[in-house]
């Protein structure tokens, strides 16, 4: 079937953004996303009485994802280079939001945490303190 002639192509720019988008996109994922959470594994790993929640995180960031990946298909629909760009940017917006999340959930965890522990070990340096008296 042949192309009408008044159906507008996809502009240089459109595909620039998706190049452009699929290339922040991937890119928060492994500079970002991949160091931070090789970093709180680690950190999993020594302190071992902090909590992190590994499922949500998970699930927010493979959420967030997907959010991008459907922003950059939509661009894929659309022939305008504005509406483009403006995917591209939300897109790359998306996938960085939820690239810093991980940091936010633990921090979150810890203080969490913190506040169950303080009175543990004050609970502690009391019945320490009952044994010299």
């Amino acid at each position: 079937m042949a192309r009408s002639q008044f159906a507008p192509r996809r502009t240089r720019s459109v595909w620039a953004a998706l190049s452009a988008g699929v290339l922040a996109v991937v890119g928060s994922a492994l500079l970002v996303l991949a160091p931070l959470m090789t970093l709180i594994a680690g950190a999993a790993g020594a302190a071992w009485f902090v909590h992190i929640p590994f499922g949500r995180i998970w699930f927010v960031v493979g959420a967030g994802y997907l959010l991008a990946a459907g922003l950059l298909a939509l661009i894929l629909r659309t022939r305008r280079s504005a509406i483009a760009w403006i995917l591209a940017v939300s897109a790359t917006v998306a996938a960085m939001t939820v690239s810093l999340y991980p940091v936010v959930a633990v921090a979150i965890a810890a203080t969490n945490q913190a506040s169950e522990i303080i009175p543990f070990i004050a609970d502690l340096i009391r019945e320490g303190t009952a044994l010299f008296r």
